[in-house]
């Protein structure tokens, strides 16, 4: 038995210990997650390529699947801090994937001890009192009585790894970061190269394909499933999150294996480039994947069967889980709901990644099963991960704060009931947008808006799709339907204040650019030689938009 397996054990006996003849007084809560799966691989009735995920539809079956789930922020931390606190990512001011959230369990004194490592205690304090979180569900349950485990990739910040288990992936990688530095720029439109895109990927790795922390995270909890954690009458919360399928493409040829021919899905629809709006332009020239259509067909298709391969790696690593908690649990007492933070382009929409409100981004697989709910349903209800708080919250017998934007969806689930809202709204501020990015998704319509560029330059125009008939999103329907955008819009206001989001977000980008980029690299004397680690075309043109935008020099004629 491995050190983690012994830990998780020996945590466990601790909780488990004098339970016995005691009763189970609230449910036992599963969470499983995966990391960038595309929510269409489940869906049926949408046109895309279904790998084989036999777990995933196994457990769909035991319960209620929910195809048209979304995320709240097409990226990682801003997706999984909307999930845990029930809000929208510009309420609570996490952004991008380099600050999560600062304080500890609604405390604005106590703060994510990895934020000060990062950057300072005096900094941190002040992204904790900016965001004003309540705290998570994780810690209205430990407060409620849960005992916390958590394995895997969490990626939100919130001091969560003062629990037992082990997490990964702290969002808190702003300092000195050409990544960061490039975030904070993005409202200058540059661009690192213009190259036809290399497309790695690696398929004949002789170990896993995500490496062992997924591993260890699926072994951890399917022991501690198998040596009877619910069984406890302590209610138990366990997350089970993995990386895979995030990039980098990597898979072995197990996987590769399963993965049927692609037929008609081995190439993406690509659109003329005279006909792509100039926002996913900006995404994709950007990001050097403008050319990507002029990428080998072959490799582009290896690309995306290397994708598929890796959700059915993820598929088989939750399948352990399951499996352990079948042996050893039931659905009468225990809740096990699945999901994902955002989808994967695979070279859909000449992009790569997530960043973006097409519905390979957005998408999002999420299921639930349970005491309660009645098998195989398929609920069309339009949700979003901002749901997932007030359920979580719900399943524990916890009554809401009232800062949640979410529903919880155990009425649709148990009740049949609909949700008061029949729209979902999703935001994004980050590194493939210049400006504030905002989704609506109602009936068949999806709208895609944007806040206005940089002063002087022309508002993207918004996006208006009919699913229904354009499920591949090729056709903007928007100066034919004026009056669905204008109702749309008016939807979207009434959750959001788009122009005040995004200034808030361009401020932030100004200010973490020039205390932990421009300075933090020598200032005005160092400023072409830093930006070119960024970009390595930044031109003396570029140096220019740079200074008129920071309002700070950036000389040319200074090379160090």
């Amino acid at each position: 038995m491995t050190i983690h397996s012994v830990f998780c054990l020996f945590a466990f006996g601790l909780v488990f210990a004098g339970a016995s003849g005691e009763t189970q007084s609230k449910p036992h809560i599963l969470f499983l997650m995966v990391d960038q799966m595309d929510g269409r691989l489940l869906d049926d009735h949408a046109p895309q390529f279904k790998p084989p995920l036999r777990n995933l539809r196994s457990l769909a079956a035991e319960g209620a699947y929910f195809p048209q789930a979304y995320s709240s922020s097409p990226q990682c931390v801003p997706a999984r801090s909307s999930m845990l606190t029930g809000r929208y990512p510009s309420q609570i001011k996490v952004w991008d994937n380099f600050v999560g959230i600062a304080n500890v369990n609604g405390s604005v004194e106590n703060v994510d001890s990895h934020c000060i490592k990062t950057f300072s205690e005096e900094t941190c304090h002040i992204f904790a009192r900016s965001q004003r979180v309540n705290g998570t569900f994780i810690d209205a349950l430990a407060t409620s009585g849960y005992n916390i485990t958590l394995w895997g990739k969490m990626h939100a910040g919130a001091g969560l790894h003062r629990y037992q288990g082990q997490i990964e992936a702290e969002p808190w990688g702003g300092r000195r970061s050409p990544k960061a530095a490039m975030e904070w720029t993005r409202a200058l439109g540059l661009s690192p190269s213009q190259e036809v895109p290399k497309l790695p990927t690696k398929d004949d790795l002789p170990w896993p394909a995500t490496g062992p922390l997924d591993y260890v995270a699926t072994r951890n909890c399917a022991e501690l499933l198998d040596s009877g954690l619910f069984k406890s009458a302590t209610p138990q919360f366990l997350y089970c999150s993995l990386l895979v399928p995030h990039r980098p493409f990597w898979t072995n040829s197990t996987y590769l294996a399963e993965v049927p021919d692609l037929g008609n899905y081995s190439l993406p629809h690509w659109q003329p480039k005279s006909e792509v709006h100039p926002a996913d332009k900006y995404a994709s020239e950007t990001k050097n994947l403008w050319r990507v259509d002029e990428a080998a067909p072959d490799k582009v298709a290896h690309l995306r069967k290397v994708y598929f391969s890796m959700c059915i790696e993820a598929d088989q690593l939750l399948g352990r889980i399951i499996d352990a908690f079948r042996r050893s649990s039931s659905l009468d007492d225990a809740y096990v709901i699945m999901l994902g933070d955002h989808g994967e382009h695979a070279t859909e929409n000449r992009m790569l990644g997530k960043n973006s409100f097409f519905e390979a981004a957005a998408r999002v697989p999420l299921m639930v099963a349970g005491p309660g709910i009645a098998k195989g349903q398929v609920i069309p209800d339009l949700t979003s991960l901002y749901d997932i708080y007030p359920t979580i919250l719900d399943m524990a017998g916890i009554s809401p704060t009232g800062d949640e934007v979410g529903e919880s969806l155990l009425p649709l689930a148990k009740d049949h009931r609909t949700k008061k809202r029949d729209f979902v709204v999703a935001e994004y501020h980050s590194v493939f947008s210049a400006t504030g990015t905002f989704m609506i998704r109602q009936g068949n319509l999806k709208l895609i808006t944007y806040a206005p560029l940089m002063p002087g330059a022309a508002t993207w125009p918004s996006q208006l799709f009919d699913l229904q008939a354009d499920p591949w999103e090729k056709e903007n329907i928007a100066l034919k339907s004026p009056a669905q955008v204008q109702r749309l819009l008016g939807l979207i206001r009434q959750e959001l204040d788009m122009e005040a989001a995004d200034a808030a977000k361009k401020m932030f980008d100004k200010e973490m650019f020039f205390y932990y980029w421009y300075l933090a690299t020598g200032g005005a004397q160092h400023c072409l030689k830093a930006m070119r680690r960024i970009y390595p075309t930044f031109s003396p043109a570029d140096a220019e938009k740079l200074a008129s935008w920071l309002g700070k020099p950036c000389p040319t004629d200074i090379i160090v």
